[in-house]
């Protein structure tokens, strides 16, 4: 009986995660186009003999994933999985899919053990995802649940069979997900009314009021305690300042945060500095998102009691069984303006040199050598480092002192533009060249900027820069009168090689430069050839590896059905549908076919066919739990598949050599 009672706690729970999966399905939440991830994800790296270890393998952002593969896991057992999610979304009309195979291992003996990362063919290509090391100590320290620590049920409190090691409850208290979904549209409420509270954009800056070129940082944040489909529509142009994005506009990093006791997940749509180029009042430009919102009508008045969990609040709605059909409406919106109030610069003790530099700052100048020859060329480098407007800093002035003469500098920087204010270092390199002989000196460079905490001026400068110029190598000198014997040649007429050189100077340029051209268009035809023949050879090499593949899953599948066939082929149709691509057919069948043998299996009347009883005879019948397990696995993704928009070729034929098993120990 203690088997029978583990089975319906983890029926629960599992079906709270099919129902997760569902819901990620339907309810994608925030969708932004990315580059293509493929990772490797554990709940810890450091666990007990006794401990559970789970562990997801996950590609986002693709446009196609096939055979999808998990490694070996050495050191360990599974004890549940593979768990596969799978879906689509579209950003922009372009339609992107995520994958992930999920696992729940248990530790076979300690040590350090590495397990590889999963393959996978995604887009095309051949990727490889992150491998990971865990260690497994003698002790359990807790991690991932262990024994009678664990939580179980759907309830999340202590696991009512400690004799028992079933994997934790992912939804207990404590959870990332902690945000209380409120999906069901109760009778009476008004649907505007529920968005409005629900869902909505938000712009928030550091200050309203400032200098020109003191920053300020704007965040634009989506609130939504809905399920939702969310696209921006317009992003804001923020004409009048220079513009420096804090967060990748194309990143979807959520967060919770809490308004009024309610926590709500937030999505940023930009987080940006901005430094004002001018005085004045500026509003803000609006974002604007376009939403579909996801609702589930209740058909009457649901109790309103909660148990402290978000999550088990929320999939108690879910599986209220006074809930009709699904409501879908759309809904723009649009953050409130925002007025920023620039004030000038003043204008008294304005400092002479003053360029609009704003922030908190120092100055330093060096030379990299003291001792200069004449007419050579030397660099004085100056490097200014702080807080505040650097990307707009211009160079300072420096007073050259007479006899050098000076070239425009060139500047470098190293900026942290996600820091507020933005904080780093400009330098600028002067390159000089002394004329003559001496000692010279480079006055002090002063640096003014406005310091917006202090509201005034302030200048920061270098000490003065003394270098000594010596006298340039003279060149060697032919005694007076002395005619070298290529000069008197010269001097008497030009050779004829001269001459010729001289007359056809313009056809010789343009054979030179033909002849350049001809020897790198030679070379790129070399290189494009070399990159064609690489490119054809790596494609024949995956096809023939798919190719393979391919012809090995068909053997193995083709051996296990032999060897392996029920007095009964339940499964003819089953395989039918699949190989006419049938998918959603194919979960129907696989659903139908595995409750008729177990009903012939068992000789139940349809009444009294469910899980829970099916699992009670099974275990009188002296079942491995593995294989009841494995049963129940079929079965709930058939169910959650059934409603589920995307559909995974590789993932539906490990589905099936499932079944086959089942049905051999079935017959």
């Amino acid at each position: 009986m203690d088997l029978i009672n583990s089975i319906k706690s983890l029926t629960i729970g599992r079906n709270i995660r099919l129902a997760l999966l569902i819901l990620v399905a339907l309810f994608t939440g925030f969708y932004v186009s990315g580059q293509v991830k493929f990772t490797t994800v554990v709940n810890t790296k450091d666990i007990g003999r006794g401990d559970y270890l789970q562990i997801e393998f996950y590609v986002e952002n693709a446009r196609q994933i096939d055979q999808m593969t998990p490694p070996e896991f050495p050191g360990f057992q599974v004890v549940q999985g593979p768990i596969q999610s799978s879906g689509m979304s579209v950003v922009n009309g372009n339609m992107s899919q995520y994958k992930s195979l999920s696992f729940v291992l248990q530790p076979v003996k300690t040590g350090k053990f590495t397990i590889g990362g999963a393959s996978a063919t995604v887009d095309g290509k051949h990727m490889q995802s992150n491998s990971v090391t865990i260690n497994v100590s003698a002790s359990s320290n807790g991690a991932g649940g262990s024994g009678g620590g664990a939580s179980g049920g759907a309830g999340g409190g202590a696991n009512p069979f400690p004799s028992m090691n079933w994997p934790p409850d992912p939804f207990a208290m404590g959870s990332p997900m902690d945000v209380d979904k409120d999906i069901v549209l109760k009778p009476g409420e008004k649907i505007k009314d529920k968005i409005s509270k629900n869902l909505f954009l938000k712009v928030q800056v550091d200050k309203t009021t400032c200098y020109v070129g003191e920053p300020i940082v704007a965040t634009y944040k989506l609130y939504s305690r809905l399920a939702s489909e969310s696209k921006v529509t317009k992003r804001p142009s923020l004409n009048g300042f220079s513009v420096y994005d804090m967060v990748d506009p194309n990143s979807d990093a959520a967060s919770v945060e809490r308004l009024n006791g309610k926590a709500y997940t937030v999505h940023i749509i930009r987080k940006t500095q901005l430094i004002p180029l001018q005085p004045g009042t500026i509003d803000l430009d609006p974002v604007e998102v376009e939403n579909t919102v996801h609702f589930v009508k209740g058909t009457k008045q649901q109790d309103q009691h909660r148990s402290g969990n978000p999550m088990k609040d929320f999939f108690d709605q879910l599986n209220d069984e006074n809930l009709g059909p699904e409501i879908d409406e759309n809904v723009t919106l649009n953050t409130k303006p925002v007025t920023i109030t620039i004030k000038p610069l003043p204008e008294a003790n304005k400092p002479a040199g003053f360029s609009g530099a704003v922030g908190n700052f120092s100055i330093q100048a060096s030379l990299a050598n003291r001792n200069i020859s004449a007419q050579d060329e030397a660099t004085l480098h100056v490097v200014i480092r702080g807080k505040g407007n650097l990307p707009v800093i211009t160079a300072p002035q420096v007073a050259w002192p007479d006899g050098v003469e000076a070239f425009d500098p060139t500047a470098k920087e190293d900026i942290n533009k996600t820091a507020a204010p933005m904080s780093g270092a400009k330098a600028f390199d002067y390159v000089f060249t002394p004329r003559d002989p001496g000692h010279y000196v480079i006055p002090a460079i002063n640096f003014p900027y406005f310091d917006p905490v202090s509201q005034s001026y302030k200048t920061v400068g270098t000490n003065p820069i003394d270098f000594q110029v010596m006298a340039g190598a003279k060149k060697k000198q032919n005694p007076p009168g002395t005619v070298t014997p290529a000069a008197s040649l010269v001097q008497e007429q030009p050779s004829q090689l001269k001459k010729l050189i001289q007359d056809h100077l313009e056809w010789i340029f343009a054979v030179l430069i033909l002849s350049f051209l001809a020897v790198y268009l030679w070379r790129q035809n070399v290189r494009l050839r070399k990159a064609e023949q690489e490119q054809k050879e790596a494609a024949a090499k995956q096809a023939e590896e798919e190719r393979l593949a391919e012809e090995k899953a068909r053997e193995s599948l083709a051996a296990a059905a032999a060897a392996a066939v029920p007095a009964v082929d339940y499964l003819l149709e089953v395989r039918q549908l699949f190989e006419q691509g049938d998918y959603k057919g194919f979960y129907r069948e696989l659903n139908r076919a595995i409750w008729k043998a177990l009903s012939r299996k068992l000789e139940l009347p349809a009444s009294e066919l469910n899980k829970l009883n099916i699992a009670r005879q099974l275990d009188m019948k002296g079942w491995d739990r593995q294989d009841i397990l494995s049963l129940e696995n079929i079965l709930n993704e058939c169910e959650m598949n059934l409603y589920t928009p995307a559909y995974d070729a590789y993932n539906m034929q490990m589905l099936l050599r499932q079944a086959e098993s089942v049905m051999s120990k079935l017959a």
